[in-house]
């Protein structure tokens, strides 16, 4: 991985091209609609299904959605439970 500083104008310039971008509140959706019926996703290889399960649980502990995530392999599970979400302390 490589970071490197761009400037505003150039950043602005690439939000404003028409790039393709997920709808904001794609996640938040899906995760209500999941709360009442399950649903099943599959994706290509098994780093997408993983950075959808991570962005799905950021997103159920935000909105405290109340549904249970499971991946096997390349397929995400997503359907009603109990979510208990945690506070999480720092270690020593």
């Amino acid at each position: 991985m490589t970071l490197e500083k761009i400037s505003k104008e150039e950043f602005e310039k690439i939000m404003t091209d028409g790039a393709k971008r997920a709808p904001y509140g794609q996640n938040p959706a899906l995760l209500r609609k999941c709360e009442t019926v399950p649903h099943k996703l599959t994706f290509e290889t098994d780093r997408k299904a993983i950075s959808k399960q991570t962005a799905l649980y950021v997103v159920r502990r935000k909105i405290n959605a109340q549904v249970r995530l499971v991946r096997k392999k390349n397929v995400l599970f997503i359907g009603p439970g109990e979510y208990i979400p945690t506070n999480r302390k720092r270690t020593k």
